[in-house]
């Protein structure tokens, strides 16, 4: 039985003459890491909309263990690049906040466990800072332990570490392996990330979407055995080799398309 799929899925905005997804089918295996990589524009951050209930399809079947999708629900928690917490709260009034509205704990019990996952981030001692006056790693890290204190079964994450600096960015990264992996029920990741080395370190499976609109170029499946270690990872020549398949399918893909951008303005 399939767990997370899209059958041809076709999405067009309101006033917006180009579609954003076109004609998109993909299935997330259940307990799988799947990251998405693709040029701007390629309908990513649409298609993270659509499986996490935001925006409607315009046509196509979009199922979650068989049942359509059609509206946001606690078995799907969203991570966005802004940290989206809430600024008049304290870290870990954040992340109390998201175990009570899950109805998952209350009281004491919610406040113990807001400040076992501020340990599993770093961030003990910033337990009292509010979102302002951390700084951006931070904060994301916060925003992770938020997002994990629902226990969704499913994480959809758009470009979550792109606003950090490339330390932070490494250390988030382990830090989401970590909490993927210790979790009591493997967690479904749906990663959209413009970072080729991010998704080959992170996922199970690389989805390559095409330039435009929203469509699925190849599956990649990623075979190096867990725990990964980055150091020899990026010393494999299988690694080279997947990074560079996946360059040459994304330069292919562009240069295929702005020949169609200029052939149609008769360039």
């Amino acid at each position: 039985m399939a767990f997370l799929n899209l059958e041809a899925v076709s999405l067009i905005y309101p006033g917006d003459e180009r579609p954003a997804v076109t004609n998109l089918s993909l299935t997330i295996h259940q307990g799988e890491f799947l990251a998405v990589v693709g040029p701007s524009g390629c309908g990513k951050s649409s298609t993270i909309g659509l499986l996490a209930g935001l925006t409607p399809a315009t046509s196509g079947l979009i199922t979650l263990k068989e049942q359509p999708i059609v509206a946001p629900g606690p078995d799907r928690a969203v991570v966005f690049q802004d940290y989206s917490l809430f600024p008049w709260m304290t870290a870990l009034d954040n992340i109390i906040f998201a175990i009570k509205e899950s109805g998952r704990a209350k009281g004491k019990a919610a406040r113990q466990e807001s400040e076992q996952l501020l340990r599993m981030v770093g961030l003990s001692s910033y337990s009292h800072k509010y979102p302002g006056e951390m700084s951006g790693g931070m904060r994301q890290r916060v925003a992770i332990a938020r997002a994990f204190a629902i226990d969704a079964p499913i994480y959809l994450m758009d470009e979550p570490f792109g606003a950090v600096d490339a330390k932070n960015r490494v250390h988030l990264q382990d830090l989401l392996l970590k909490l993927w992996a210790e979790s009591n029920s493997k967690k479904t990741i749906f990663l959209v990330t413009h970072d080729i080395d991010e998704a080959l370190y992170l996922a199970d499976r690389i989805a390559v979407f095409t330039p435009g609109p929203g469509r699925v170029l190849k599956i990649i499946d990623v075979p190096f055995p867990r725990p990964r270690r980055r150091f020899f990872l990026v010393q494999d020549p299988h690694y080279t080799k997947l990074r560079n398949e996946i360059l040459s399918l994304l330069q292919k893909e562009i240069l295929e398309e702005l020949k169609l951008v200029e052939g149609g303005a008769g360039i």
